[in-house]
């Protein structure tokens, strides 16, 4: 079977950290131990039950058909008016929206629709793996720029990112607030970031997914900056502002050229999105749900907390955290890699974090933590990594 396989394109996606970590914590569950998870990016909470119900009523009646393939107006609707309330971005539902199979559909639409096979996309590093293995499955080049400085801090360095800059360069990818450091990007961030795509006549992608998740001061996009808005492409989904991550309802707002593209091939690969699942996405952005601040504050007081309790573990920096759900801990100190103590703190303690490869191959001496479990899971994993630290020093 194996010499039917795409040489181009399967040995390329290697299998990463993350998965075996998972895979090893699942081995455990099954032979009954239990695992506190921290390495998955998932909210811990349910669909909030309006969404659900609306779903259900949907397939109850018949609601189960192709829809547009950009997405159901009455989503794209819902969709614009969202985000015009709560960040104040005015885009048009009928050309300007895109209603996508979760933000990952998303991306890949993006490089299949933009890049050329010369084309070059810069993307801040550390950064969401999945970006960088669908570029190279689709034989698209992509350039790292580190962001982390020598004194584990995160700066968007625009010298750094002229250095990285090519002929061939055509897009910037930017996260914020970022997985897996947490970071939110400044005003100054975002206005030479801007001036960079400008000066440069680039593209921006802006993956805004843990928009809500803002604990310091409040999220801006950055098509909300002079000369933007025509050159940002927007991505976002439901998956984490409301915990639907199984539904797959993601969308894109960009200039109606940019959507026509990015809609003709979306049609010919997904037909569209699940059309009950955008029926609930419907009531996701269309009502206020009072559940997401309940659960946004939650986020804030896990965060807070594991911010203060490792402030009082010597000898192990971290990117302090002002938004999304992560922390990014660096452990070189210890004098092991990010999977070899992620393998050894799933033995020895039961709980599960993700190594730094996952996020770049640079950051093979960090961690993730994921704090998306329970007050009472946080407290208890945190004195079990503290015991393995001190164990390990």
């Amino acid at each position: 079977m194996k010499r039917f396989l795409a040489d181009r394109v399967v040995p390329k996606v290697k299998k990463k950290g993350l998965f075996e970590i998972y895979a090893m914590a699942i081995e455990k569950e099954r032979a009954g131990d239990r695992v506190i998870h921290m390495e998955i990016g998932r909210p811990d909470f349910d669909t909030h039950q309006r969404i659900k119900d609306r779903a259900i009523e949907a397939i109850r009646a018949g609601e189960v058909y192709y829809t547009e393939p950009r997405g159901m107006l009455e989503l794209r609707q819902a969709i614009t008016s969202y985000v015009q309330r709560n960040f104040g971005l005015t885009y048009d539902p009928m050309t300007e929206v895109l209603v996508t199979v979760g933000a990952s559909e998303a991306l890949d639409l993006l490089w299949r629709t933009f890049l050329e096979d010369d084309d070059e996309i810069l993307i801040p590093s550390p950064y969401y793996g999945a970006y960088t293995d669908q570029l190279l499955y689709s034989d698209k080049k992509y350039v790292t720029v580190p962001i982390i400085n020598e004194q584990g801090e995160v700066r968007y360095d625009l010298e750094v990112f002229k250095e990285k800059l090519t002929p061939q360069t055509k897009m910037i990818l930017i996260n914020s607030p970022n997985n897996p450091t947490g970071y939110v990007m400044s005003e100054e961030d975002l206005h030479n970031i801007s001036q960079f795509a400008i000066e440069n006549d680039l593209l921006v992608i802006s993956d805004e997914c843990y928009d809500r998740y803002v604990f310091e001061g409040e999220f801006k996009s950055i098509s909300t900056l002079p000369g933007m808005r025509e050159r940002t492409i927007i991505v976002n989904s439901t998956s984490k502002t409301f915990s639907m991550t199984g539904w797959r309802v993601g969308y894109v707002l960009a200039d109606a050229e940019v959507i026509e593209a990015m809609m003709r091939v979306h049609a010919q690969t997904i037909v569209c999105p699940t059309s009950f699942a955008q029926v609930g996405a419907i009531t996701a952005y269309g009502e206020e749900i009072e559940e997401v601040e309940d659960m946004l504050l939650q986020f804030k007081e896990r965060k807070e907390y594991i911010s203060q309790f490792l402030k009082t573990v010597p000898g192990i920096p971290y990117v302090e955290p002002k938004g999304a759900f992560y922390v990014f801990m660096n452990i070189s100190s210890l004098g092991m890699n990010g999977v070899e103590f992620c393998e050894q703190l799933l033995e020895e303690q039961g709980v599960t974090l993700s190594p730094g490869v996952n996020f770049g191959p640079e950051w093979k001496d960090y961690v993730r933590i994921s704090y998306a479990c329970s007050m009472a899971e946080v407290k208890e994993a945190m004195e079990k990594l503290r015991e393995f630290i001190e164990k390990n020093r």
